[in-house]
This record gives C-alpha cells, sequence and structure tokens, in this order.
C-alpha cells in the first residue's frame, strides 16, 4: 500500500525573513553535515547558499567555467533578489564553495542533492538528459550510507529508475534516493528557501528521511510542516502543484476577459474571491500571461503522462489553451489603441516573465513581441535585469538602457513585467515624449485615474 503524505513536527527556519545577518555560531544537539549540491543553477545556488546558511559545510558543482569562475568571486551570472548577498556572506563564512571536479566533491558527503534542469524536449515531455549524465557519474563513485536527493523536478517513476540503475551497477540498496522537490518562486527564491509553506520529503527509508529533514533542523525558528511520503507520490506532488498554480492564472485571465467585456473590474472581483480561504488570494492577478522555467514545461509533461497512460485529461489542456490566447489578447489590447500596427512604434517595458528575475525563459513577452514585430511594429523595450538572454530570444527589438527612451516617438506604451520602479516613473513626462499618448498596462500596475489625468488612452487587463 502506498504511504500517505504525513506532516511531520511542527519545524522553525529563519530569524527573521530570512537570516542574512551574521549571527552566533550554532550550539546544541544538531551538527552541521557535509552536503553537495549538483548544479549552479536557479534552484542550486539558492539551495547551496541557504543550506550554508543553516551551518552545513556545502560544495556546489558548476561545469561551466564561466558560471564557476563568477560563483566563486561572489557574482551571479543572472539576476535573483538578495541571492548575490547571500552568496557572498557563506563564501566568506567559509562553509559554501563551488567546484567543477563533481567525483571529488561527492566525497564524504552525507547527501548529494541533484538541482540539474529538466527542460521540455521537443515531444514535449521532460528531457532527463543532464540527470542522465550526472547519475552515470555518480554511479561509479558514490558510496553506501550516502543518500542522493532529487531537488530536480523529475516525472513519476523517476527515482524508482536511479534505484535500480544504481542496483545494476553495483550499488544494490546502499545508497538512498530521496525526492525533496522545491517550490521557490523565481524573485522571492531567498525568501522561499527560509520561509517555506511546506517541505516535501519522499522516500521509502524513514533513516534517510530522517536525515533530509535534519538538514533542514539546523536553521529553524518558525514552525514548518515537513510532508513525508513515498518516491512517487513526492515527484507527483511537485507537478499537480505547479499545473493547479497554472490553472488559477488560466482562470483569473479569462475572468479578467469577461469582466472587460460586461464592464466589471476584474481586481475586485478577485479580491474578494481570494478573501474564501478554499480559494486563496495568491495567483489571482490577471496579467499577460504564465511563463518561466516551470509552469510550462511541468504542465506538458503532466499532459504527456497522462497521454502516455492513456488518461484523458481535460483542464489541463484547455489551461494550455487558454494561456496561448492570452498572448494574442494582449496584442489586440495594443492593436485596438494603435490604428495601423505596421510601421508603429511600441515603447516595451519589461522582458522577464517577472519581476526581480533576469529569466526570459518562457516569457510571455516573447511571443506578444513576436506577433507585434511579425505584423510590422517596431519595438523598442527596456527591462533592468534582462539583457544577455534579450540579445539571442528577441534579437529584432531596439534594446535601451533608460525606460524614457522607449516612450520617444512612441505609438503606444506596453508594460509586460511589474517591476516596481514603473510604477515610479514619470508618467507626465513619458506623455510629452510619446507620438500618441496610448498605454496598455498588461500588469495593471499603474493608476487609471492619474493617467487618464495625463490624457493616456488606458487599457489594464479586466479594469476596462
Amino acid at each position: 500500500m502506498k504511504k500517505k503524505p504525513r506532516a511531520l513536527e511542527g519545524l522553525k527556519i529563519g530569524n527573521s525573513d530570512y537570516p542574512l545577518e551574521d549571527t552566533a555560531p550554532l550550539s546544541g544537539p544538531l551538527q552541521g553535515m557535509k552536503i553537495c549540491v549538483v548544479g549552479a543553477g536557479f534552484v542550486g545556488t539558492v539551495a547551496a547558499a541557504g543550506f550554508a546558511r543553516f551551518g552545513h559545510q556545502v560544495v556546489c558543482v558548476e561545469k561551466d567555467q564561466n558560471r564557476l569562475s563568477l560563483l566563486r568571486s561572489g557574482q551571479l551570472p543572472y539576476f535573483e533578489r538578495d541571492l548575490e548577498e547571500l552568496v557572498r556572506r557563506e563564501l566568506a563564512s567559509g562553509r559554501l564553495v563551488f567546484d567543477s571536479d563533481l567525483e571529488k566533491s561527492v566525497e564524504g558527503k552525507k547527501a548529494v542533492f541533484l538541482t540539474v534542469g529538466t527542460p521540455s524536449s521537443s515531444g514535449g515531455r521532460a528531457d532527463l538528459s543532464a540527470l542522465q549524465e550526472v547519475i552515470s557519474a555518480l554511479s561509479r563513485k558514490m558510496k553506501s550510507g550516502q543518500i542522493l536527493v532529487l531537488k530536480s523536478t523529475v516525472p513519476v517513476g523517476t527515482a524508482e529508475i536511479i534505484k535500480k540503475y544504481f542496483s545494476q551497477n553495483g550499488k544494490r540498496s546502499e545508497i538512498e534516493v530521496i525526492n525533496n522537490p522545491e517550490f521557490l518562486r523565481e524573485g522571492n527564491a531567498v525568501f522561499d528557501f527560509f520561509n517555506p509553506p511546506r517541505i516535501v520529503i519522499g522516500g521509502n527509508s524513514g533513516e534517510a528521511i530522517e536525515t533530509i529533514s535534519h538538514i533542514y533542523k539546523m536553521g529553524m525558528t518558525k514552525s514548518v510542516p515537513i510532508y513525508t511520503t513515498d518516491n512517487r507520490t513526492a515527484e507527483m506532488i511537485k507537478y499537480a502543484s505547479n499545473v493547479f498554480l497554472a490553472t488559477k492564472v488560466g482562470f483569473v485571465n479569462e475572468l479578467a476577459r469577461l469582466c472587460d467585456s460586461v464592464g466589471v473590474n476584474a481586481l475586485e472581483v478577485a479580491r474578494a474571491i481570494g478573501a474564501d480561504p478554499r480559494i486563496g488570494h495568491q495567483f489571482l492577478e490577471p496579467g499577460p500571461g504564465w511563463g518561466g522555467s516551470c509552469l510550462p514545461k511541468d504542465l506538458q509533461e503532466f499532459i504527456g503522462l497522462a497521454d502516455s497512460l492513456g488518461v484523458s485529461l481535460f483542464i489541463p489542456r484547455a489551461v494550455s489553451e487558454a494561456n496561448l490566447y492570452q498572448f494574442e489578447h494582449i496584442y489586440l489590447k495594443v492593436k485596438n489603441l494603435v490604428e495601423n500596427i505596421a510601421g508603429a512604434r511600441i515603447g516595451v517595458l519589461g522582458l522577464t516573465f517577472k519581476a526581480n528575475t533576469s529569466d526570459l525563459r518562457q516569457s510571455p513577452a516573447i511571443p506578444i513581441i513576436t506577433k507585434l514585430l511579425d505584423n510590422g511594429a517596431e519595438v523598442t523595450a527596456y527591462d533592468p535585469a534582462a539583457d544577455d538572454e534579450a540579445k539571442s530570444l528577441l534579437p529584432d527589438i531596439i534594446r535601451v538602457d533608460d525606460p524614457y527612451k522607449t516612450a520617444e516617438g512612441a505609438d503606444c506604451m506596453l508594460i509586460l513585467t511589474e517591476w516596481s520602479d514603473f510604477q515610479l516613473l514619470d508618467w507626465n513626462r513619458i506623455s510629452e515624449i510619446m507620438k500618441s499618448k496610448n498605454i496598455v498596462d498588461a500588469r495593471n500596475i499603474l493608476p487609471p485615474e492619474l493617467l487618464k489625468r495625463y490624457g493616456f488612452n488606458y487599457a489594464s487587463i479586466g479594469q476596462n
């Protein structure tokens, strides 16, 4: 019989929002462990620096030499709020180091956390090639008593396949495989690491589960439930969580389209329904559609898994289609304000899929801007964090280093990312340098009354 998830004892985490300040050395029965984190991407770097802050000795493995060099100097190759400061503090403490030698780095480590990427393949299912490469190397090096922890998002059944692979390579059951999915929000990852709503640990060994729980207990001061279950259930929890979040976003965007048509403010509706504890406020903000590195690929893997088993899923497919239409909906908002898209100059504020990150993966800005370009518009864009990725993903736009430059001679301004700095811009000045006073606020971050006072034709999502 499958084990059902259960909440373990209340744990504590963080002595404030997140413990970046210097504190006295930890004392008491809890002892720091030696940990290896494989992969210094978004998840891996946050986990490695966070575990080091808890008091563990952590080596984070990264094979990309350029990225490795930056991390060793306390710099990040991407932007994530508060993470660079945390990395620098833990490098200085000596508890965090970065290395490129995987086999050397796993020696003597009690737990090895895998955080390598599992992007969508051309067929829509999860691409596990990077994971397979690491597992092959670890099967030659890991020894009895070590614990392999899958923090990467992996398809249901992956842990069992890895156990079988280890067994075939002479490891038998000496190495336990644990699933510990992450639920970090990009842009808020450091806060989320130290203030998680729950921690999920899946496995078959009670001792291994307790060991991984111990790793988290090191820095805890706030009550946090830990849910323990088997590997397959832990893997499904991650996918189900993201699919449900995508569903909430898809619903509120469709609600906003309907509210626009009947003259109802969707934001007021969302606030009221979100007050119901069965629904909740989070992910009920209308916008340009969801994107990023998690929701798109996890939704496709969820659908792909069902298809492979002959299970019909109607809601996830509808959610995916609704999100694709939302990109078209934003384009039509611009088209309704601009008489002729061909030859029009569109100023875009924000390219990343959300604020406080430099991540452009699956950003709604990409299909929306591409649609504008395909219909003959000239696009000038500003984003405070996106640069290198924008060069490759949106090579035909004009990138500027000043938000006001996007407004010069523009027929319309389009806000696609909710950077708080955009709320502080001098919109009266912007109105004076634009060719036509049109704004499409796809994030609902600006006050409609103020903009209309400046003479703008203002379109938002669900407030018109």
